[in-house]
């Protein structure tokens, strides 16, 4: 569960939040205008990237940090566990865990909303988010593959798991782990035969889709590489648990159905402000 690294006796007004789904939950409940500074990969919605990028996902400029005054930092653990704490020496810090479900998620947001004294909002976008999740069985034995300079695969105790079972595609029991990194192809491709899924779902490098990426997976032997059930999605989608993911999902559902390869229009591609139509849902 997530944590603060020590007492709050006062309501943050300036946020930096090294945690891109986090971040994208702070404007969905209204406090897009706490924010000072971000990761290099909160950019959902675009309208985070006014704000100072100030760290990646796992290194941190700790003094372009500690000249923005922050009062409150996010963290992602234990991706920054060893940034923790000399992020804690400038501000307190809500540590927010990788979650392993759609509940650990909502629990996620709810904590942050909490602290910035906003539970109403927080409740209202935790609802509609999990309400999001929904779709009739459209698949059946799903295996999530990411290409993250190395291999790494979802496991059955993983949110990306939890959140495919939820739209009706049947996530893989077969690796009892939250994720698990294969690193090189040869790795890779062990792994997904003894798998064996019925579908492959493979998050490439890019926003866009090529080919060759997938090759290696196509020349494996298990039933989703020899009937060709492989869907491509672009970078940064199934690997964000923001309130992206279920709109993003739609779409992976609407790819599925119409046979596509490639999974287009999702949030990391089309990159929506807070103001378009792609946050309707979460107005409140």
């Amino acid at each position: 569960m997530p944590w603060l690294t020590r007492p709050l006796d006062y309501i943050p007004k300036r946020v930096v939040s090294l945690n891109p789904s986090i971040t994208e939950f702070l404007f969905v409940i209204g406090a897009g205008d706490r924010l000072v500074g971000r990761d290099v990969f909160s950019y959902r919605p675009r309208d985070a990237l006014k704000a100072p990028h100030v760290a990646s996902f796992t290194h941190a400029d700790l003094e372009a940090l500690r000249r923005l005054r922050p009062d409150l930092i996010v963290a992602y653990y234990p991706v920054q566990r060893d940034i923790l704490e000399p992020l804690a020496d400038i501000a307190p810090v809500a540590v927010v865990e990788t979650p392993t479900s759609v509940d650990h998620v909502v629990a996620n947001f709810k904590f942050v909303a909490r602290i910035l004294d906003l539970d109403e909002q927080g409740e209202y976008a935790a609802g509609v988010y999990r309400d999001l999740f929904e779709g009739a069985p459209v698949a059946e034995d799903a295996l999530a593959i990411f290409n993250l300079g190395g291999y790494d695969f979802a496991c059955a105790e993983s949110f990306t798991a939890s959140a495919l079972d939820a739209v009706g595609i049947k996530y893989s029991r077969a690796l009892h782990c939250v994720y698990h990194f294969a690193g090189d192809i040869a790795s890779a491709a062990r792994i997904l035969e003894s798998v064996d899924p019925d579908l492959a779902i493979y998050e490439g490098k890019s926003k866009e889709f090529r080919e060759g990426e997938i090759a290696w997976i196509k020349a494996s032997r298990c039933r989703a590489c020899r009937e060709g059930r492989i869907l491509a999605t672009p970078n940064d989608t199934l690997a964000h648990y923001g309130p992206s993911l279920p709109l993003d999902l739609a779409k992976v559902r609407e790819a599925l159905a119409r046979g596509d390869k490639f999974v287009g229009g999702t949030s990391s591609i089309v990159r929506p402000s807070l103001s378009s139509g792609w946050y309707r849902s979460y107005l409140f």
